[in-house]
């Protein structure tokens, strides 16, 4: 049983080096949210928010992928050009989303009403944000993963 337990210790001691060595820092539940080196995830609805030492850094993300990536770029750096363009494009999805989400319901509210002429309008609009949003967010989540 210690030959096992010895191997695992290893495996476990190997990834996090090499995590270590692509600037990358392993995420730890906390009772506040989650602690990436000493930056916190503060989770609140569907938005996080990062911290450092009692100092809101970045509100609002909408992205989970963003938010760990900007804790850990944050836990190397403290602060880059790359994060705040992290930042911006993840609030970039965030206003296409909520946009397409208000189109939605009201196309939905216009063909409650049978008013059939501004529902198509809602409707192309709707599938535009959508469009946008969809490719913020691949654009978010490829930066996320370099």
């Amino acid at each position: 049983m210690t030959n096992i337990s010895k191997r695992l210790e290893q495996v476990v001691s190997s990834a996090q080096q090499k995590l270590i060595e692509k600037h990358q820092i392993l995420p730890v539940k906390v009772a506040e949210g989650i602690l990436v080196g000493d930056v916190l995830i503060v989770s609140e609805g569907t938005v996080k928010h990062l911290r450092y030492n009692n100092t809101w850094l970045y509100k609002d993300i909408h992205l989970n992928a963003a938010a760990i990536r900007l804790a850990n770029m944050l836990a190397v750096n403290k602060q880059s050009v790359q994060a705040d363009n992290l930042y911006r494009l993840d609030q970039e999805y965030g206003r296409w989303y909520h946009d397409s989400q208000m189109l939605r319901t009201q196309y939905q509210r216009s063909i409650n009403n049978r008013d059939h002429d501004r529902a198509d309008m809602l409707w192309a609009r709707y599938c535009e944000s959508r469009d946008r949003a969809l490719n913020a967010k691949n654009i978010v989540q490829r930066l996320a993963s370099i």
